[in-house]
């Protein structure tokens, strides 16, 4: 695990001088609550989570224990520091700054698949989504998105099953836990219904994703680890500016193109970080 290692480069080893206990929501964020109550009654250190709605209620719960973002986007949009230079309260770390990058998703998707007319949003109830939903839709006004909202992973199939009805439709995933740890079903299904699609992390062109655009998840959590070091070394997150991305990866899958059909432009595979053959 990326943060593990992390904390391992940096002379922290479990066990030995850092004990680190995991609780997982297994896709049911109404556990959120407890378990975050559940984490702080054994009083950390620090906390970490890893998503908008970890560290809500890790933040409801945690009252002065330093908490760690890991990998969140729109930090500052959503409440959780006051900027991205001044935290100014107990939260800091690595933000994601997916909202950034809507612009260029667009472009890439317009580039890859020209004419669409529909491009389908897979997202979550969680808050956070409605505001990358809006700017999709500002930024798109005369293409058609179509929301689908999927809140369990037994929805994931059904959902998508309204898909790919013409050949000038595309998807976008928007990142989320549900999402991110089954790109495997989300690219099958989209690939199913012959839908190119554009997704967060590199994971899911891995899968069979047409296309990804995003940070690497992986260096993400290594840099959580640093946040994690300093604030055990004594400093405080109001103190520790949060990240934001140095690095965006595209990856885009020829694999995938040539079954969809679809010819990558030249510029796109120049400008591809990987390609996957």
């Amino acid at each position: 695990m990326a943060f593990r290692e992390g904390l391992h480069g940096l002379g922290y080893v479990e066990g030995k001088n850092v004990v680190i206990d995991f609780r997982f929501a297994d896709d049911d964020l109404t556990r959120l609550p407890a378990l975050a109550e559940e984490v702080v009654r054994r009083n950390p250190d620090v906390i970490v989570t890893a998503s908008p709605p970890g560290v809500r209620a890790v933040r409801k719960a945690a009252g002065t224990i330093p908490i760690v973002m890991a990998a969140v986007y729109d930090p500052v949009g959503q409440g959780f520091v006051a900027s991205l230079g001044r935290p100014g309260g107990n939260i800091t770390g690595v933000s994601v700054q997916y909202e950034d990058a809507v612009p260029k998703i667009l472009e890439l998707l317009r580039r890859v698949v020209p004419g669409i007319t529909k491009i389908w949003v897979l997202r979550t109830v969680d808050p956070s989504h409605r505001s990358i939903l809006a700017r999709i839709a500002a930024l798109a006004p005369s293409t058609q998105v179509v929301a689908i909202e999927v809140n369990a992973p037994r929805e994931i199939d059904g959902a998508l099953s309204g898909i790919g009805k013409s050949r000038d439709e595309v998807l976008v995933v928007l990142p989320h836990p549900l999402f991110n740890t089954r790109p495997e079903v989300v690219t099958r299904l989209a690939a199913e219904r012959r839908v190119p699609g554009l997704y967060p992390y590199g994971s899911y062109a891995d899968a069979g994703g047409l296309m990804s655009f995003g940070i690497e998840l992986s260096e993400a959590f290594r840099r959580a680890a640093r946040y994690v070091a300093q604030i055990l070394a004594g400093a405080k997150p109001a103190d520790l500016p949060v990240e934001q991305p140095t690095k965006i990866t595209l990856t885009v899958n020829l694999k995938v193109a040539s079954l969809l059909g679809i010819t990558v432009p030249q510029d796109i595979l120049l400008r591809a970080d990987r390609l996957i053959e």
